[in-house]
């Protein structure tokens, strides 16, 4: 996955389970890799990157290999890809939001999204990278709401995609004590 200005390898231990770590990609291929990329695509000018896998994709699924990137910590390239398809709408939205976690690690006091959920419609306070380059993360009240629609779950107070209005939630506290009717 291509997310926040770098190539992420999102690792899905099981289909449709929740990703178990990102790992970041240098964005190269290995030398073996693009080789044999060339000869099956008749291109020996191809450049040895990710996007050379699946042009025109940002974020797909499959098997990979990988090996430490040369010169560059805690990355890696892609050594061999047997297989891949494109990601469905639920491995994207969840690949997001693990790297965000990856990224920014999620406060003391909030529950990972990766760990546990909410009670369904249950208003939580919730957060999630902050869109705005003065905060890390921007903490909303919502609910998570997987019955009422699955691909979307997480949903404000009015029931709007809390997607429509910032990034995707990676993790949540109870609200009790804070959110009474009044």
């Amino acid at each position: 996955m291509h997310h926040r200005a770098n190539w992420w390898l999102v690792e899905f231990l099981e289909l449709d389970a929740t990703p178990a770590r990102a790992r970041r990609l240098s964005g190269r291929l290995t030398p073996a890799l693009a080789n044999w990329l060339r000869r099956k695509t008749g291109d020996p000018g191809l450049a040895a990157e990710i996007a050379a896998l699946n042009p025109g994709s940002r974020c797909w699924s499959g098997e990979f290999s990988f090996v430490p990137a040369t010169g560059e910590a805690d990355t890696l390239d892609i050594d061999a890809h047997p297989w891949g398809a494109e990601a469905g709408e639920l491995e994207e939205r969840l690949g997001r939001a693990m790297i965000d976690a990856t990224l920014f690690p999620i406060p003391a006091g909030f529950a990972s999204i990766f760990t546990a959920l909410p009670p369904e419609n249950q208003p939580v306070l919730a957060i999630r990278l902050s869109g705005y380059s003065g905060a890390t993360f921007e903490l909303i009240t919502a609910r998570y709401m997987p019955t009422y629609r699955p691909r979307s779950p997480w949903r404000d107070m009015s029931n709007d995609a809390v997607t429509d209005s910032g990034a995707d939630i990676i993790g949540w506290r109870e609200a009790a004590d804070w959110i009474q009717p009044l």
